[in-house]
Order: C-alpha cells, then sequence, then structure tokens
C-alpha cells in the first residue's frame, strides 16, 4: 500500500487521529499541565528525601530515647543507682562547697525530666559541705581592728562587753575560739573588756593631761574636773596633783579630779612715761 507523505498532521485530527511528538503535547494543555505537575512533585519528593537521609538525618526518634531522672538532693551512690536503671551512664564531675550535707548531688546535667539517648553520660556534681575556715586570732587587738580583721576573712563580729582586767576595748576572748574551724560565711563574737569592776587610781602626777585622760580611761575610770595652777613651775598641762590619789580602790567610771599647771601670766609692764 502505498503510503501519502504529504499527508497533514492537521488532517490527521480533522480525521480523529492523535497528533504525534511534542505537537502532541502541545496542542493538548491539560497533558502539558499533568506533566509538569508530575515532574515538579518528583523533584520535591526526590528533594525531600535527599535532605532526610543526607543533610539533617534523623539521630533516633522519640521512642529511642531515656527520660533523664530527677536525682539532684539525692546521695552519690542512689543517684547513680536511679540513673544506672534508665540505661543511663552517670558521671560525677569535680564537687563544690555547698550548704547541703557532704555527698549530697547538688546539679546534674542534663536536668531531671529531659530526653537523652540510651547510655548517654548524665554529669553529677556532688557537695563538699559548707565551706570552712580557722577563726583569726584577735584577742588582744582593740575591738575595732578585731572587727577589721574578720571583716577581711569573710566573718561577721559582735561585740559582748564583759569585767576583765585587761584595758577597756580590748578582746579578751572569742566564740568560736581563735583557730576553730567555721562556716563560712560565718559569725565571731567578740567579749570585749570593759575594765575591771574595781580598780586601783593610777598615779597621773607628772604626765600631761592628754595621758591621764588616756590612762584612765583604759582601766574604765573617767576625768573629772580640771583645775588650773598658774603658780607652778611645770611645763604646761602637766598634772600636780589629783583626787582620789593613786592607789585608792574604786569603782568602775569612777571620775579623778586634777590640777594642771597653767601657763603663768607675765605682770605687765608700768608706764613710766612723764605726762605734763
Amino acid at each position: 500500500m502505498q503510503q501519502d507523505y504529504g499527508e497533514d498532521p492537521a488532517d490527521r485530527e480533522e480525521a480523529g487521529q492523535p497528533a504525534a511528538g511534542w505537537r502532541a503535547w502541545v496542542s493538548e494543555p491539560r497533558r502539558l499541565l499533568a506533566a509538569v505537575a508530575g515532574i515538579v512533585a518528583f523533584g520535591l519528593l526526590l528533594g525531600y528525601v535527599i535532605a532526610v537521609l543526607f543533610i539533617f538525618p534523623t539521630r533516633s526518634s522519640s521512642t529511642d530515647l531515656t527520660r533523664v531522672p530527677e536525682v539532684v538532693g539525692l546521695t552519690a551512690t542512689g543517684a547513680r543507682e536511679a540513673i544506672e536503671q534508665t540505661g543511663l551512664t552517670p558521671e560525677e564531675e569535680a564537687g563544690l562547697y555547698h550548704s547541703s550535707a557532704v555527698g549530697t548531688v547538688v546539679a546534674q546535667e542534663p536536668l531531671g525530666g529531659q530526653m537523652a539517648p540510651p547510655g548517654s553520660a548524665v554529669k553529677l556534681v556532688t557537695s563538699l559541705g559548707p565551706k570552712l575556715s580557722p577563726v583569726p586570732d584577735v584577742v588582744g587587738l582593740g575591738h575595732s581592728q578585731a572587727e577589721i580583721v574578720l571583716a577581711r576573712a569573710g566573718y561577721e563580729s559582735e561585740l559582748d562587753w564583759v569585767d576583765a582586767d585587761a584595758d577597756v576595748g580590748q578582746v579578751v576572748d572569742t566564740r568560736p575560739a581563735p583557730g576553730t574551724p567555721l562556716q563560712l560565711p560565718g559569725n565571731v563574737r567578740l567579749f570585749v573588756s570593759a575594765g575591771p569592776r574595781r580598780a586601783p587610781v593610777p598615779n597621773l602626777v607628772t604626765r600631761s593631761l592628754s595621758e591621764a585622760r588616756a590612762t584612765l580611761e583604759r582601766l574604765g575610770l573617767r576625768l573629772g574636773d580640771v583645775r588650773q595652777d598658774s603658780a607652778s613651775l611645770a611645763a604646761p598641762g602637766t598634772v600636780l596633783a589629783q583626787s582620789p590619789a593613786a592607789g585608792i580602790v574604786v569603782d568602775r567610771a569612777t571620775r579623778v579630779r586634777v590640777t594642771v599647771a597653767k601657763t603663768p601670766q607675765l605682770d605687765q609692764p608700768r608706764d613710766t612715761t612723764v605726762r605734763r
């Protein structure tokens, strides 16, 4: 049968025969859109598979994770047992000073309730107990200086005035005693001398007025009335006499009167001018 090579494809469509090749896709938009949509869908699916398998691989599903137990507050032994029972691995880190009892777990990583892969490590930090430091020896110091020394060591101080033969204001004892390990921060009680309840009056004669005052205050006594004697040849301000006399035992806070030398007033020169 002889083939007609000059037949037009349009004539074939009019005759009810489908067009061949790319002209068929162009002549039928629905088929073209369906093909494009299929190619796009295939590309998206392929990209998703590549991303899941190679770019963002899933480490484990939620069913493969283990919930970390809460072990803060347990002893180290109890914490290890609780963690091992879940299939995780306990690891103890260096301890730290804490108010909790020695060996108590004070921190963990991951936190309790978080999810972790089976067999992964749970880090534990245990308490070394409160930090201790020996109480400084401040006995014999004035209470102001003792308070500074204690503050630099991390302690606060409380004063308790007591009868003592030591100078007034001098620290005679501490609680806790010097050298005792004490938790930081902490309080140290200072026992400070208020002077003896009764004391002999010191000899103030020949001392300066300022020295006499300081001597009396160290013994818990006080300086009383001060009289001045301008007739004395002693240096101005020198104590010439006192009352009560030296050696008399008196109660604390008794006032001692003194007489001190005063700068003598020079006689005014007479006016010898002859007036007419």
